[in-house]
């Protein structure tokens, strides 16, 4: 078994985005004009079809397993009968993109807010972030999250590099797939933003932002309002 990780390095989500004092300019070539580009080929196409022809394969049960063996032996929490219920509307988002069988969520302990997929295999979910969420924001987070496992390929290296605009522009093609996601669901794409505000605030409290690596939550505001607007959802 290989070493396992501190929760530390994993709760390293989208949620710790910080305010920034200047929004990044919508112009030619910035993240979320690469990334409305990128969703506006598939303009034509329902949300249903367009996250069908983008999912990509599961992965399989030794990459699965090889990722449960990192996680740390300690820290799981048993959630109370309310965190129980809350937990469950997950479902439905997992169901929907066919990883109700792949993907095992935990409830963590961390001080920050924080919702994390862990190599594709896991979600973890901090108990601030459950607390701070109603159940349809949590599944307006995890949206987002599975929609990392859409640009894996991408992220990984992005991230290790700490490429700025590079990472937020995936970070805002995932909040694209959360938008679309919410939207065959039936729900309310506003309610990612309004739980990215949640966290984002909450963590400022503590100091954990990361203004570098992720999108003001302006700017997301204005990139989900654009995606609805421009592809007709």
């Amino acid at each position: 078994m290989g070493a396992r990780t501190p929760w530390s390095l994993l709760l390293c989500s989208f949620a710790l985005a910080a305010f920034s004092a200047v929004a990044a300019a919508q112009s030619p070539g910035s993240p979320a004009s690469n990334a409305l580009r990128f969703f506006e080929a598939h303009r034509a196409l329902d949300p249903r079809a367009v996250l069908r022809e983008l999912r990509p394969p599961q992965i399989g049960p030794d990459d699965r397993a090889r990722a449960l063996s990192v996680l740390p032996e300690t820290g799981d929490l048993r959630p109370t009968r309310d965190e129980r219920a809350k937990l469950s509307m997950i479902e439905p988002v997992l169901v929907f993109h066919h990883r109700e069988q792949v993907v095992e969520t935990r409830l963590v302990d961390s001080p920050q807010a924080a919702v994390v997929l862990h190599q594709r295999a896991v979600l973890l979910i901090s108990r601030p972030a459950l607390r701070l969420m109603s159940g349809a924001e949590l599944q307006a987070v995890v949206a987002h999250e599975i929609g990392h496992e859409y640009f894996w390929t991408d992220f990984e290296p992005m991230r290790s590099r700490r490429h700025g605009r590079g990472h937020q522009e995936l970070e805002l093609k995932c909040d694209g797939i959360a938008v679309l996601t919410l939207v065959a669901l039936g729900l309310d794409p506003g309610l990612l933003v309004e739980a990215v505000r949640k966290l984002t605030q909450f963590n400022e409290t503590l100091g954990a932002t990361n203004a570098n690596q992720y999108p003001p939550v302006s700017d997301r505001q204005r990139f989900v309002n654009a995606l609805r607007e421009r592809t007709g959802w």
